[in-house]
Parts: structure tokens; sequence; C-alpha cells
């Protein structure tokens, strides 16, 4: 089982991969409730995965908490969320949808600098800024992974 978690682990963050390299946004729509546009996003990373099997052993599904983090995560634990993912969708390479526990719908987009100039600026002189002052990220990155690991490992 261990393997095929693994396995499951490695195909859901490649999913992930374009979004992390080139940058994206992400917006947030909760069901009666105005979209709130969550920013750019640092980065995605599938920290659990649960599959779930019909009484024949087959998988019927596969839950997922996914851990982002929000450009600016550097100031403060605010930044960082993690995610129960139930159901997700992908039409084409840029675009990627998300529905959480809560039935919570997260749209990601990944930047177009052609389109964005402005985010793409915003997304260079971040990752600049994190090249800059890579020690104290990678504190920063190993406390927030070991705090949102136990947080998936414990959520029901």
């Amino acid at each position: 089982m261990k393997e095929f978690i693994d396995i499951e682990k490695g195909r859901l963050q490649a999913i992930f991969e374009p979004f992390n390299k080139g940058g994206s946004w992400m917006s947030l729509f909760e069901p009666g409730r105005e979209p709130v546009r969550l920013g750019l996003i640092d980065g995605y990373t599938v920290i659990r995965v649960a599959p779930h099997f019909d009484a024949k052993g087959e998988m019927k599904r596969i839950d997922f908490w996914l851990l982002f983090k929000s450009v600016g995560y550097d100031e403060g634990f605010q930044h960082a969320h993690t995610v129960k993912v139930i159901r997700w969708s992908q039409d084409d390479t840029y675009l990627l949808d998300i529905v959480d526990d809560r039935n919570r719908r997260y749209h990601i987009e990944l930047i177009f600098p052609d389109q964005e100039p402005a985010l793409a600026s915003d997304w260079k002189r971040w990752r600049r800024y994190k090249v800059e002052n890579r020690d104290r990220f990678e504190r920063i990155d190993a406390e927030i992974l070991t705090e949102h690991v136990r947080i998936a490992e414990e959520w029901e």
C-alpha cells in the first residue's frame, strides 16, 4: 500500500509542477459568497494521499491533502494553508480546479507574462528574494512542512 500511495502522491504532485515553476494565482469560491482572489501562490505540495476502495477492493477515489503557500509566506503562518482535496479537474495545462471537503472550490491559473506583466514581475521579484534568502527559507519551509504534515495526518 505504501508504494501505491507514494506513486499516487508523485502523480498528483506532478500536476502542480507547472504552477510551482511558472507561478500562479488562485481564487476561492465558497457557496453563497463572493469569490475571493487569494493572489500569487508560491507553491503547492501534496502532503498526504488517502485512497478509498469499494467492497471488491477496487479504488473508487483518492483524497489528498494539499499545502499551498502564498507569496509572502515568510511574513507569518496565515500565508500557508492545507486543504483536503476531494475532487479536482483540469481541462488544460494552465488551469486547475480543486474542491475541498467543505465544498469550497479553488481555481488556479498559471501566470502568462505577456498577458499579466505585473503578476509576472511580482513573481520574478519573489523568486529572486527567496534565492537571496535561501537559508532562511530552508528553515521556514521545513517548519511549515512539519506542521502541515501533522495537520494532514490528524485530519479526519
